[in-house]
C-alpha cells in the first residue's frame, strides 16, 4: 500500500505576519542608516563650524584612487625632518570630514595639532573651510577608474566585473559620486591663489619638480637635502616597505580578515586604458572633455 501524500498548508495569517514582519524589517534598515547619515552629516557639519583655521593649514583634497597618500606623505616629509615613521599616516595627518564624521577627532582635538596642520580629504572646495591652503590631486580617469575597481573588490565586497563597474563609475554610482564633477568642480578654482592643483601623473615623471612647485606654493623654504629626501622616500618601493603606515582602515580589515597589504597596488599611470576596451576608453574621454554632470550627491555620500 502506497503512503499517503500530505500537503502541509501554511497558515494564511502567519504568511501575511512574515511579509508585514519583513516588511518592518527593511523600513527599519532604512531608518536606522538615514540615523546615521544624518548623525555623520550633524558631526561633520559642527566640527566645520568650530574649528579655528590656521594660515598655516593645508587641505589635500582629491577623488579616491588620485594620490592624495602620495601628497601626504610627501607633505609630511617635508614638514618633519629626519622623524621615526608615525604609526599610521591619519596620526600625523587625519582624514578631515570621515574623522569629524564619525567622531574620531572633534575641533578640540584638532587644536592639539602642531602647525603646519596638514588634512586629507575628498571634499569638494565649497564644503572645505575658508583661510587655508588648498592642493587638489588630479589624476587620469581611466586610471582612477581602474584602480577603484581593483579598491572595491579588495576592500568593499564588490564581486562584479570590470565592464559592471565601469557602468557605475561612469554614471557616478559609486562613493563619492562622479569623478567628473569632482574634477570640474576643483577646476573652477584653478585660478584661485589659495589652491593648487597638482597632476599624479607629473608626481611620477618628476616628482622633485613637483615637489618644488609645491613648497613654493605653501611658502616652505626647505633646503635641496630636504627636497631629495622626500624625492627618495616618497618613491613607490619606499612606500611600499611602510604600507600600515598608509592602510586607512588596517585594524578594520584586520577583523575581516583582509591583508593591508594592496593598498598602495602599482604606483603607475596609463593601465586604465590598456584594461579597458577601446570603446569604453572612447566613451570615457568623450563625457570627460564635455564636462557633462553624470550625478549630483550629497552630503553623505562623503561620509561613509
Amino acid at each position: 500500500m502506497r503512503p499517503t501524500k500530505t500537503t502541509t498548508t501554511r497558515d494564511p495569517l502567519q504568511k501575511t505576519a512574515s511579509r508585514v514582519l519583513g516588511m518592518a524589517t527593511s523600513a527599519l534598515d532604512i531608518a536606522v542608516r538615514n540615523l546615521d547619515n544624518a548623525r555623520r552629516i550633524a558631526n561633520f557639519l559642527r566640527g566645520r563650524m568650530e574649528l579655528e583655521v590656521r594660515p598655516t593649514d593645508v587641505f589635500i583634497s582629491s577623488y579616491p584612487r588620485s594620490g592624495t597618500t602620495l601628497t601626504q606623505w610627501i607633505l609630511y616629509l617635508l614638514a618633519h625632518d629626519e622623524q621615526p615613521d608615525p604609526t599610521h599616516l591619519t596620526k600625523v595627518s587625519p582624514w578631515f570630514e570621515r574623522s569629524l564624521a564619525i567622531g574620531e577627532l572633534t575641533a578640540s582635538d584638532l587644536e592639539h595639532f602642531a602647525s603646519p596642520r596638514v588634512f586629507k580629504s575628498h571634499l569638494p572646495r565649497e564644503w572645505l573651510p575658508d583661510g587655508a591652503r588648498y592642493i587638489y590631486v588630479e589624476r587620469d580617469g581611466l586610471d582612477v577608474l581602474v584602480s577603484y575597481f581593483h579598491f572595491y573588490c579588495a576592500y568593499l565586497g564588490f564581486e562584479g566585473t570590470l565592464d559592471d563597474f565601469y557602468r557605475r563609475f561612469m554614471e557616478g554610482h559609486v562613493q563619492y559620486g562622479s569623478w567628473v564633477e569632482h574634477v570640474a568642480g576643483w577646476h573652477k578654482h584653478r585660478s584661485d591663489p589659495d589652491v593648487l592643483i597638482v597632476r599624479y601623473e607629473d608626481l611620477l615623471a618628476d616628482r622633485k619638480a613637483s615637489i618644488e612647485r609645491i613648497v613654493e606654493f605653501l611658502g616652505w623654504g626647505r633646503s635641496e637635502r630636504w627636497i631629495d629626501r622626500a624625492v627618495i622616500e616618497s618613491s613607490f618601493d619606499a612606500m611600499k616597505r611602510r604600507e600600515s603606515v598608509f592602510d586607512h582602515a588596517t585594524a578594520l580589515l584586520l577583523e575581516r580578515g583582509v591583508s593591508p597589504q594592496s593598498f598602495l597596488r602599482s604606483g603607475q599611470s596609463g593601465r586604465g586604458a590598456i584594461a579597458l576596451s577601446d570603446a569604453q576608453t572612447r566613451e570615457f574621454r568623450e563625457r570627460s572633455s564635455t564636462g557633462r554632470r553624470l550625478a549630483i550627491r550629497g552630503l553623505s555620500a562623503f561620509l561613509q
